[in-house]
């Protein structure tokens, strides 16, 4: 789906961080979530406020125009429409490259060979990938969201750093010698993450508040005031 999932989102964007990389390819745009928070981190917390002040480039790639929103034209400074197995070795050089949600959609070797060819254009690439089974058709009218593959870190030549989350694992690849040291520092302070089935307190309060709706609704159906 074009959205962002919210277990692996500190995760990708701590090594982000640390990397303070300055011009960034997003492989899979979607609603442009990812290419905002970067901005928001990289650029606008520097006071950087208006997009003529901004330091950081950052082009994305997406199949879907459906997808297009006002968030590309204000986080982006490109966005190409196309397949990435195409578009990315079209793509030019790069410090970052992200891709998030992006390979579970392409068979297996295709997510190889595209893993690899963006390590061709950038010296770190992030990656995130369903961790388990997740089934998935055409969705919003996109058949490009069909889920294809499942991927784990042995797919990954390249791989410097795995952490898994509840539902997805984040993969960092490089093959630069003075990322990889600093990939593996930006690890020690990582984001913790919970493991599968474990509540968070967002949890928690998530199920609090869904429950007190739902008591409220009853209370209301009865016909007596709420408390």
């Amino acid at each position: 789906m074009p959205l962002s999932n919210p277990w692996h989102l500190p995760v990708v964007l701590h090594f982000v961080g640390a990397l303070q990389s300055r011009k960034i390819l997003d492989v899979g745009v979607g609603m442009g979530a990812y290419g905002f928070m970067i901005r928001q981190y990289l650029d606008i917390a520097q006071e950087r406020l208006s997009p003529s002040s901004w330091q950081l480039t950052i082009d994305g790639i997406e199949i879907f125009e459906p997808y297009r929103n006002p968030v590309w034209s204000f986080a982006y400074n490109k966005v190409s429409l196309g397949d990435a197995l195409t578009l990315v070795p079209k793509s030019g050089q790069y410090d970052l490259i992200v891709c998030n949600d992006v390979l579970e959609h392409f068979a297996r070797d295709q997510a190889r060979r595209l893993a690899d060819e963006m390590l061709n254009h950038a010296p770190v690439v992030i990656l995130t990938t369903p961790n388990r089974a997740c089934p998935q058709g055409a969705w919003g009218g996109n058949p490009a969201e069909t889920h294809r593959c499942l991927l784990a870190g042995k797919d990954f030549p390249n791989l410097v750093v795995k952490i898994d989350t509840t539902m997805t694992s984040v993969f960092i690849l490089s093959r630069d010698p003075k990322k990889i040291s600093a990939l593996l520092a930006a690890q020690v302070d990582c984001p913790s993450v919970v493991p599968a089935g474990q509540p968070t307190l967002a949890r928690r309060i998530i199920s609090k508040i869904f429950r007190m709706l739902k008591n409220s609704k009853l209370e209301h159906a009865k016909g007596r005031p709420f408390s």
